[in-house]
């Protein structure tokens, strides 16, 4: 049976980070009192990479947005949009927040709230880094919108706007994927960088682009592009984690949220329907929602 590569030492490590509260900013605890069907539910963050695991519709999502929502880069609506009448579920749903934002408070925790009342949210928030990867990161290149633009003979930019990837991204990609990419490329389609195209090169040598990647392939390289640029104590969110990966990748994409956790001190939060994303963690680190009720430790997907 394949076996994760983190060490017990630094699980212990990283329990021990949370115990002393020893982040600049960390969501240690939510109280759900009514999000969806879940119903005065507590989820504590013991360890800084957390696994929600569960059956479609359990409420994965909801738990997710539900962290999102105490930062203020995070609209509602990303994860609880409300459509008219046909949402009137929606009222007077509730959620209370225990965080570290040393910032603000540089010797106790704070304690905030977001609620939907009277049609609209009143959240008291706070101000943190919040990357958000959702399932449509593994759309394929050829049906994302904004690089129709690339497929053309003629497409072409300067040199300037292509770029190596840096050596962190390389060494990190290439162990999540087993692959050697120190080839790879992002390449600026636009002037300044908003849309980009990855491009790879095989062992001969021959180059070809992101629209002849595999899906999973991809979003891990964007994924991880964005992760080693955040800044340290940011919080990341991922649904379904295992989207579009081979068994042992989704196992060293984890395992690279755990290596981030120690280097950057980020908090990651990811949900799943995959046994393997699970082998890397502790048991506290697992949280399963079924059907508005919430079970904290390992368990068999």
């Amino acid at each position: 049976m394949f076996q994760s590569e983190i060490r017990q030492s630094q699980i212990n490590d990283l329990f021990e980070k949370v115990r002393n509260k020893n982040y600049g900013k960390y969501l240690l605890k939510i109280v759900i009192e009514k999000a969806r069907a879940i119903t005065n539910k507590t989820i504590e963050f013991e360890f800084p990479v957390t696994a929600i695991v569960g059956p479609n519709g359990g409420g994965k999502t909801t738990i997710a947005g539900a962290t999102a929502i105490l930062y203020k880069s995070i609209a509602p609506s990303l994860f609880f949009a409300k459509s008219g009448a046909f949402d009137s579920s929606m009222q007077n749903w509730k959620i209370e927040y225990e965080a570290i934002d040393r910032t603000i408070k540089s010797d106790d925790t704070l304690r905030r709230s977001a609620k939907y009342h009277n049609r609209k949210w009143a959240r008291r928030t706070l101000e943190r880094e919040v990357l958000v990867f959702g399932v449509a990161r593994t759309v394929p290149a050829a049906e994302r919108k904004e690089l129709r633009r690339c497929v053309s003979n003629n497409f072409q930019v300067t040199a300037d706007r292509i770029e190596s990837l840096s050596d962190i991204v390389t060494r990190s990609v290439s162990a999540i994927l087993d692959k050697d990419i120190s080839l790879f490329k992002s390449i600026k389609v636009d002037a300044n960088g908003d849309i980009t195209l990855l491009s790879g090169a095989n062992e001969q040598g021959d180059s070809f682009s992101e629209f002849h990647f595999g899906a999973g392939e991809s979003s891990i390289i964007r994924m991880v592009l964005k992760l080693e640029s955040a800044s340290n104590n940011a919080l990341v969110i991922i649904e379904e984690i295992e989207n579009g990966l081979h068994p042992v990748a989704t196992v060293r994409m984890v395992e690279y949220l755990i290596e981030l956790a120690e280097r950057k001190k980020i908090q990651a939060i990811f949900t799943t329907h995959s046994n393997d994303a699970l082998s890397p963690l502790p048991s506290t680190a697992i949280w399963a929602s079924v059907n508005g009720e919430l079970y904290q430790g390992k368990l068999d997907i």
